[in-house]
């Protein structure tokens, strides 16, 4: 028998509640008017889901999105939280382009025996505000002797293939042309569409002539070039997964197209004083912006105005774009200056151009007697115009030498050289000094949150990590100023050092020791989850234990008041080749300050967060003890923080309320009879740390000296144990 299942993906963003209006008319007279949904950010609205930027009009709830229309949720079940229209999960959301991407899953037609098949469709659909994109979608069906159909709002298409055989299919090079995979553009301005199987798709004949080697065929609407034909696609069975990032999902990225269309499409431009203006609408609030129409459907968006960018849709979001610091974006051949919305490009005093200097290089003036001068000598004499053409060509070089070295000194100056050039302990890179070090970035070693992780090798043979850090603008100058300024001059063991950076570049590059072995979260439970764990034993886990509980200490002793990490899991304790553990990123550390342990801006990975910190805003060494309490938990257990429902804090603190240990929770690789004994210590040494009271918790420095008492007496029992044994 065949059975539907019909996934509504958006549902919650069509559904709106239907009230009777003599219902209404009583309700009016018992409760008051609701307050109206905001039209501009709140202040304490979260502008970040997981990894996600919730940019407005966007916002998590409806009091943080424009008008409420724009609402989205933020799951905390997953690590890290992802953000959800409905339910369905976002991936991004572009405010310059009026695109925000989502997953769907894949409609399929499977046999489970030669003549019983299952088929699942798939429908979804969005409110007025969003359509499908036309231009950045394709419908896609894979299968042998399939007929997939597309219905949407008085609109049907489909796509059939064909093959006998898997060898009668497409090669995984081919594009799909129906031998085994087929590909169609979809109808402009719809907002729902499902993906069915028409009646005789894989006919009971041609079912069972395919079954043995096509037992399913698939069908799906996704973002264009996303899908690659594999042959490897026909044999799925009922399983149709695709590597997405770091995720193995059973759901493929679709493009909407959004737009602020509650009012309309955007006005005419008016004139002013004779200037005819740019357009604008409700909803673009900044100054210096203006809307467009939308490209499907009514509506409008709104765009930063030639010279500025940022977010339109904020009161000063739209900033100035400092075109002389872009060199390669802003071409100028001169003296170049900044002006709000643009730039002028000038050739300096005595140079001139045959046409704009910021296409045309300049060239020195030349009166008329010097030219006529120049005329006779070159007619009069090669070896002179020779001699004359040269001394002109040098000093053109050297101009524009120059030139290059006042931008990069610009480029330079903004990414906080004239601050860190006193830092002793700190290396200025040039980048092609960089260039030689990471062989032109031929070895990466992963992606960071803000770009490229390259592996390079100083003159000394001493190896390096060098990575992307973030942009520095005027506002976060500071910020990164501070942590820079932290990393170069904590000199221990266990802090990953910061050797150097690149200041001469968009982006700054920062050069760390590196860390052979990658992260602890990595070692302990694996890059993906059926990857097979490299074996650890106790001595090497109580060793990262006390060198990462010394590292932490040493940051809480290291100035009068102390710096607090303020972001302690495996992730960021990085292992060298020996596995002696490294304390990394510090891009939320904060140096302490008398009377100023509270902060309103509450950021961090939230399974590991101090309950306390999260609750009153209020950031002590404390709260570094509470997360590195989990660490500890990780490594005696071997099992992440956060597992689907399972939560380990919450297991651990069970059991030894239940049984007074935490024996059933040990990793069985190192729970031996005679460890038993070490491993509930460190149980306790845990359970101390996660107090909810922070007074009650012990000092880094404390726990990091108990660990060393725990492996010392571990190792003096294991000694006699193994005397004993022998004799």
């Amino acid at each position: 028998m065949e059975q539907a299942v019909w996934f509504l993906l958006l549902a919650a963003t069509v559904i709106s509640h239907v009230v009777p209006v003599a219902a209404t008319a009583r309700a009016e007279k018992m409760v008051a008017a609701p307050s109206p949904l905001p039209t501009s950010p709140q202040p304490d609205c979260p502008d970040w889901c997981g990894d996600v930027i919730i940019p407005y009009p966007y916002g998590i709830g409806k009091q943080c999105s424009w008008r409420g229309k724009y609402s989205l949720t933020c799951n905390h079940n997953f690590n890290p939280p992802r953000p959800y229209l409905g339910s369905t999960e976002v991936v991004d959301i572009s405010v310059e382009s009026g695109e925000i991407r989502v997953r769907v899953p894949v409609s399929s037609l499977c046999y489970s025996s030669l003549n019983n098949k299952i088929n699942t469709t798939v429908a979804y659909s969005v409110t007025h505000e969003f359509l499908i994109s036309a231009a950045r979608n394709e419908f896609t069906a894979i299968g042998c002797n399939t007929l997939a159909q597309l219905q949407g709002q008085n609109y049907y298409s489909g796509c059939i293939t064909s093959c006998v055989s898997l060898a009668a299919a497409a090669r995984d090079s081919d594009r799909c042309t129906g031998l085994g995979c087929c590909q169609t553009s979809i109808l402009e301005n719809l907002n729902r569409i499902a993906v069915i199987w028409a009646s005789d798709s894989r006919g009971n004949t041609r079912g069972k002539a395919v079954w043995s080697f096509n037992p399913c065929s698939y069908a799906f609407v996704a973002e264009k070039g996303w899908y690659h034909f594999e042959r490897e696609d026909l044999v799925r069975n009922n399983d149709f997964v695709r590597n997405l990032g770091n995720r193995t999902v059973n759901d493929v990225p679709v493009v909407l197209e959004w737009a602020i269309r509650a009012d309309g499409h955007c006005p005419a431009p008016t004139e002013k004083d004779g200037v005819m203006g740019e357009p604008t609408a409700s909803a673009c609030v900044n100054a210096n912006s203006h809307c467009v129409n939308a490209t499907q459907g009514f509506g409008y968006l709104c765009n930063c105005s030639k010279g500025y960018t940022g977010n339109p849709y904020v009161i000063g979001g739209c900033t100035n774009i400092d075109e002389c610091t872009r060199p390669n974006d802003f071409p100028c051949h001169g003296v170049c200056k900044d002006t709000y919305g643009s730039y002028e490009c000038n050739c300096p005093a005595g140079y001139e151009s045959h046409g704009d200097p910021k296409e045309t290089p300049c060239r020195p003036k030349l009166s008329s007697s010097a030219k006529r001068i120049i005329g006779i000598t070159v007619g009069a004499s090669i070896l002179f115009f020779i001699i004359l053409g040269t001394g002109v060509c040098y000093m053109l070089k050297r101009i524009e030498q120059k030139a290059k070295e006042r931008e990069l000194e610009a480029i330079e100056r903004k990414n906080g050289s004239e601050r860190l050039k006193n830092v002793k302990t700190l290396i200025l890179f040039t980048k092609d000094e960089l260039d030689k070090i990471t062989m032109n970035n031929s070895v990466p070693l992963g992606k960071g949150g803000f770009g490229e992780v390259h592996k390079g090798t100083l003159s000394d043979k001493i190896e390096v990590a060098v990575k992307s850090s973030n942009e520095v603008t005027q506002g976060t100058l500071d910020k990164f100023v501070e942590e820079v300024e932290i990393q170069s001059r904590m000199m221990h063991r266990n802090i990953l050092k910061l050797l150097g950076c690149c200041l001469r570049v968009d982006v700054p590059l920062l050069v760390y020791e590196y860390a052979a072995k990658g992260s602890l979260k990595d070692i302990l439970h694996g890059k993906h989850n059926d990857q097979q764990r490299e074996p650890l034993t106790l001595r090497s886990r109580l060793d990262i234990a006390i060198g990462s509980a010394q590292g932490l200490a040493y940051m809480h002793s290291y100035t009068e008041n102390g710096i607090q990490h303020a972001d302690v899991k495996p992730d960021n304790i990085l292992l060298d080749g020996g596995l002696v553990p490294k304390i990394s990123d510090f891009g939320l550390s904060k140096v302490s300050v008398v009377g100023k342990d509270y902060t309103m801006n509450v950021i961090g990975c939230l399974p590991y967060m101090d309950p306390v910190y999260k609750d009153t805003g209020r950031l002590t060494p404390k709260s570094d003890v509470y997360s590195f309490g989990i660490v500890l938990l990780e490594l005696i257990c071997r099992r992440p923080v956060v597992d689907g429902e399972n939560n380990l804090v919450k297991q651990f603190k069970s059991a030894y309320e239940q049984v007074n240990t935490g024996r059933e929770l040990f990793d069985r690789d190192i729970a031996e009879e005679q460890d038993i004994p070490i491993l509930d210590e460190i149980g306790i040494l845990a359970m101390k740390c996660l107090k909810e009271n922070v007074n009650e918790r012990p000092a880094m420095a404390s726990v990091a000296s108990t660990l060393v008492i725990l492996k010392d007496s571990w190792e003096e029992k294991i000694q006699r144990f193994s005397s004993t044994s022998i004799n």
